[in-house]
């Protein structure tokens, strides 16, 4: 029987430096940066386009009229609950 091919696509390599990955997709994601350099390289990049991103929402929200444009623009993508 062979072992299953764990691929890490992208959207992994995110989720971990979002920190939304747990248990054995983590442990995975993890050995796959350890074992390569570029895509760790590339990670790097990520969380650093996240902080920067991250910044400049919180730099937008400071504009009180522009936060609650796009809370209610955003609230009508949401679905609505049942």
């Amino acid at each position: 029987m062979s072992t299953p091919l764990n691929l890490v696509t992208e959207q992994d390599i995110h989720a971990y430096i979002d920190g939304e990955l747990a248990g054995d997709r983590r442990q995975v994601v993890e050995r796959f940066l350890a074992e390569r350099d570029l895509p760790l390289q590339r990670a790097a990049r990520y969380l650093r386009n996240n902080f920067d991103l991250r910044a400049l929402r919180d730099e937008i929200y400071q504009d009180s009229a522009l936060k609650a444009e796009i809370d209610r623009l955003l609230a009508r993508l949401s679905p609505s609950p049942a």
